[in-house]
């Protein structure tokens, strides 16, 4: 005759030590209502309807519109000494080719620290800041 393993002989401890599973206990729904003036066939196949594909209490959350400022395009210029290439990687500008390696670094490093602040950028930024005068770039 076969003998029992210890390994089958009911629930372990292990398996006490597992959670329930989460339930939901928030209705989001809207409660059934009953619509006036129709007959009661119909009331009762709206009603059943309704409890089949409950709608939501309250309307989606819509994200808070964003503040439109248009530009004009075709309006002055507001920096008159900034050269047209100002940004790109050719030509005079701020990224073009009359920086230094020195100094495209350093752009990277402030913006860098400014879009993603953690210690260590801001670190690096101090020492940026103190070597370099940040209105020259």
């Amino acid at each position: 005759m076969a003998t029992r393993s210890s390994s089958n002989k009911g629930t372990d401890k292990r398996a006490l030590n597992v959670p329930p599973p989460a339930r939901n206990t928030q209705d989001n729904t809207q409660a059934v209502r009953r619509i006036p003036g129709v007959d009661y066939g119909e009331q009762q196949a709206l009603t059943e309807q309704q409890k089949a594909a409950p709608l939501p209490k309250e309307e989606t959350p819509k994200a808070p519109a964003r503040r439109f400022s248009p530009v004009d395009v075709f309006a002055q210029t507001q920096a008159p000494s900034q050269p047209i290439t100002d940004g790109a990687a050719l030509g005079p500008g701020r990224m073009g080719a009359q920086l230094t390696p020195q100094q495209i670094n350093d752009q990277m490093i402030i913006a860098l620290a400014t879009k993603f602040p953690t210690t260590d950028l801001i670190d690096l930024l101090d020492v940026v800041t103190e070597e370099i005068d940040l209105d020259e770039i």
